[in-house]
Protein backbone atom coordinates (compact mmCIF):
# COMPACT_ATOMS: atom_id res chain seq x y z
CA UNK A 1 0.00 0.00 0.00
CA UNK A 2 1.82 3.02 -0.73
CA UNK A 3 0.95 6.33 1.69
CA UNK A 4 2.14 9.82 0.86
CA UNK A 5 5.32 10.94 2.69
CA UNK A 6 4.60 13.58 4.78
CA UNK A 7 6.69 12.86 7.87
CA UNK A 8 8.36 15.99 9.07
CA UNK A 9 10.73 13.80 11.97
CA UNK A 10 12.88 10.51 11.63
CA UNK A 11 10.77 7.31 12.74
CA UNK A 12 12.95 5.09 14.66
CA UNK A 13 12.25 1.42 15.02
CA UNK A 14 10.89 -0.13 18.57
CA UNK A 15 8.67 -2.03 20.25
CA UNK A 16 7.10 -0.60 22.75
CA UNK A 17 3.74 -2.18 24.42
CA UNK A 18 0.96 0.22 25.01
CA UNK A 19 -2.60 0.41 26.18
CA UNK A 20 -5.08 2.13 23.70
CA UNK A 21 -8.92 3.23 24.09
CA UNK A 22 -9.94 3.93 20.47
CA UNK A 23 -12.75 6.78 21.42
CA UNK A 24 -16.02 5.86 19.53
CA UNK A 25 -14.36 2.72 17.11
CA UNK A 26 -15.47 -0.74 17.68
CA UNK A 27 -11.89 -1.29 18.31
CA UNK A 28 -12.84 -0.18 22.05
CA UNK A 29 -9.79 -0.89 24.41
CA UNK A 30 -7.43 -3.01 24.79
CA UNK A 31 -3.01 -3.22 24.41
CA UNK A 32 -1.03 -3.08 21.13
CA UNK A 33 2.24 -2.35 20.26
CA UNK A 34 4.41 0.70 19.30
CA UNK A 35 6.57 -0.48 15.89
CA UNK A 36 8.23 3.13 15.75
CA UNK A 37 8.56 6.37 16.76
CA UNK A 38 9.01 10.05 15.87
CA UNK A 39 8.50 13.31 17.95
CA UNK A 40 5.38 14.10 15.98
CA UNK A 41 4.04 10.55 15.22
CA UNK A 42 4.57 6.74 15.27
CA UNK A 43 3.58 3.35 13.78
CA UNK A 44 1.06 1.73 15.95
CA UNK A 45 -0.73 -2.48 15.95
CA UNK A 46 -3.82 -2.37 16.92
CA UNK A 47 -5.01 -6.34 17.58
CA UNK A 48 -8.71 -4.93 15.97
CA UNK A 49 -9.43 -3.22 13.07
CA UNK A 50 -9.62 0.80 13.20
CA UNK A 51 -10.07 3.40 10.44
CA UNK A 52 -8.28 6.96 9.23
CA UNK A 53 -9.53 9.80 11.00
CA UNK A 54 -10.20 7.89 14.22
CA UNK A 55 -8.43 9.50 18.05
CA UNK A 56 -7.08 7.31 20.16
CA UNK A 57 -5.84 7.76 23.41
CA UNK A 58 -2.67 5.73 24.64
CA UNK A 59 -0.84 5.01 27.91
CA UNK A 60 2.08 3.72 27.36
CA UNK A 61 5.47 2.55 30.29
CA UNK A 62 9.09 3.34 29.42
CA UNK A 63 11.06 0.59 30.16
CA UNK A 64 12.75 1.55 33.75
CA UNK A 65 10.36 4.09 34.62
CA UNK A 66 7.43 3.17 36.07
CA UNK A 67 5.65 6.90 35.24
CA UNK A 68 3.43 6.30 32.48
CA UNK A 69 3.11 8.30 29.30
CA UNK A 70 -0.38 9.66 27.76
CA UNK A 71 -0.83 10.72 24.56
CA UNK A 72 -3.72 11.29 22.19
CA UNK A 73 -3.27 10.66 18.93
CA UNK A 74 -5.53 10.35 15.25
CA UNK A 75 -5.00 7.45 12.84
CA UNK A 76 -3.79 8.85 9.58
CA UNK A 77 -3.91 5.57 7.83
CA UNK A 78 -4.80 2.22 8.23
CA UNK A 79 -3.61 -1.53 7.00
CA UNK A 80 -4.99 -4.70 7.56
CA UNK A 81 -1.92 -6.96 8.48
CA UNK A 82 -2.25 -10.24 6.22
CA UNK A 83 -3.67 -12.52 9.03
CA UNK A 84 -6.70 -10.05 9.12
CA UNK A 85 -6.61 -9.58 12.99
CA UNK A 86 -4.09 -7.10 13.63
CA UNK A 87 -4.12 -3.51 11.95
CA UNK A 88 -1.18 -1.55 11.50
CA UNK A 89 -1.59 2.19 11.90
CA UNK A 90 0.27 5.68 11.25
CA UNK A 91 -0.88 7.87 14.09
CA UNK A 92 -0.28 11.17 14.65
CA UNK A 93 0.57 12.69 17.92
CA UNK A 94 -2.39 15.50 19.37
CA UNK A 95 -1.53 15.63 22.84
CA UNK A 96 1.44 15.06 24.81
CA UNK A 97 3.59 16.57 27.57
CA UNK A 98 6.87 17.82 26.48
CA UNK A 99 8.06 16.17 29.51
CA UNK A 100 7.05 12.83 28.40
CA UNK A 101 7.54 13.24 24.50
CA UNK A 102 11.06 14.05 26.19
CA UNK A 103 11.43 10.65 27.53
CA UNK A 104 9.91 8.36 25.18
CA UNK A 105 12.45 10.14 22.28
CA UNK A 106 15.14 9.50 24.78
CA UNK A 107 14.27 5.66 25.14
CA UNK A 108 13.77 5.13 21.36
CA UNK A 109 17.21 7.02 20.84
CA UNK A 110 19.25 4.80 23.32
CA UNK A 111 17.63 1.77 21.54
CA UNK A 112 18.81 3.10 18.38
CA UNK A 113 21.96 3.82 19.35
CA UNK A 114 22.24 0.25 20.89
CA UNK A 115 21.45 -1.26 17.74
CA UNK A 116 23.84 1.00 15.86
CA UNK A 117 26.49 -0.08 18.22
CA UNK A 118 25.95 -3.50 17.79
CA UNK A 119 25.77 -3.75 14.26
CA UNK A 120 29.14 -1.60 13.96
CA UNK A 121 31.03 -4.43 15.94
Amino acid sequence: MMQDERRQDIRIDTALEAEYWAKGSSAGAGRGTVRDFSRGGLRFLFPKPVRKGETVDLTMTVPGDNVPVFATAEVMWAASERDRESTETGLKLLSIRPLDLSRLMDFVYSKWLGGRAASES
